[in-house]
């Protein structure tokens, strides 16, 4: 297994220069491509690593699986299901038309408005408390308790976010939420929850949470109904690479979620869980990198789903 993860990242690091940061977030412009980490644990707790394994970045996109695990323990399932679909897109993770064409309603919990959606869902029942929610959560699930939000980051988005808004101020006009739904404050906390910093062996001990039903192999801690497993990797399976999932599930087969800070959870149903980091995405906003990585692991030990 050593060797398997060393050669994968080996490999996959030479696709380095191909990508692109994401540089419409102006603190994301200033991440290095060349910097790349996999970690691996498999069903019995054991790590296996290589790369920059240890670097910190902004989660982005992956908070959404954490995100919606909150609402799936804290908010009643028809409230849910009212608020956001489940459905695959053809569309941009932080598409405005793909809410119109859904009446408002957000088509999953993994694209930007199905996020900001589950926030105003937390905010709903919790008021003000619904900011350490999600961050308290990762910090469960990667068992480390000193993660922290990169204000910087935090800025950096919150400046810059005028699609987000426009997303959710379009769930507001079509019902989805309530007119008194303070938008931008509630926006704000996702953005937050966007900039929290991780590292690939962070994203690791998630995937494998995920990947076991809710319990920590590594630590032997339970830390969710084993219930919830089953949906966050179907979901991530469907929606987790944005609209470029299809063409994921061929090359890879594994429930998987991306953020544009350049990290991918993978949680295989055996109880492996894997995470990746690289900075340089494809075009739909996904690590090439990381997707290599996790194309030749799953190869090698044939964990295709389908």
């Amino acid at each position: 297994m050593k060797d398997l993860i060393k050669g994968a990242y080996e490999e996959g690091i030479k696709f380095a220069d191909e990508g692109v940061v994401a540089d419409y977030i102006p603190e994301l412009a200033k991440e290095d491509k060349s910097k790349a980490g996999v970690v691996l644990i498999n069903k019995d707790g054991d790590i296996f690593e290589a790369g920059e394994v240890e670097k910190t970045f902004s989660i982005q996109s992956i908070v959404k699986v954490v995100a919606y695990l909150v609402a799936l323990e804290e908010i009643d399932p028809e409230r849910i299901s009212e608020a956001i679909g489940v459905k695959p897109t053809a569309l941009p993770f932080n598409s405005v038309l793909d809410v119109e064409l859904g009446g408002g309603k957000p088509r999953n919990p993994y694209v930007n408005a199905g996020a900001m959606a589950v926030t105003g869902l937390l905010y709903e029942k919790f008021g003000d408390d619904t900011l350490d929610l999600v961050l308290n959560k990762v910090r469960d699930l990667a068992d480390r308790d000193s993660i922290e939000v990169s204000e910087s980051i935090y800025e950096s988005e919150r400046d810059t976010a005028f699609n987000n808004r426009a997303i959710f101020y379009m769930m507001v006009a079509r019902g989805v939420f309530n007119e008194d739904m303070p938008v931008d404050k509630v926006a704000n906390m996702y953005f937050r929850n966007c900039s929290i910093l991780v590292n690939a062996k962070d994203l690791a001990r998630i995937s494998s949470v995920i990947a076991n039903d809710g319990l920590d192999v590594v630590s032997g801690k339970r830390k969710f109904d084993e219930k919830y497993g089953r949906t966050l990797r179907t979901v991530m399976a469907m929606c987790g690479m944005y609209d470029n999932s299809g063409e994921f599930a061929l090359k890879v087969g594994l429930p998987a979620k991306s953020g544009v800070g350049g990290g991918i959870i993978s949680a295989s149903p055996e109880g492996i869980g894997i995470g990746t980091y690289c900075p340089g995405l494809d075009e739909a906003g996904n690590s090439l990198v990381g997707q290599k990585m996790l194309e030749i692991i799953t190869d090698e030990l044939d964990l295709y789903i389908y």
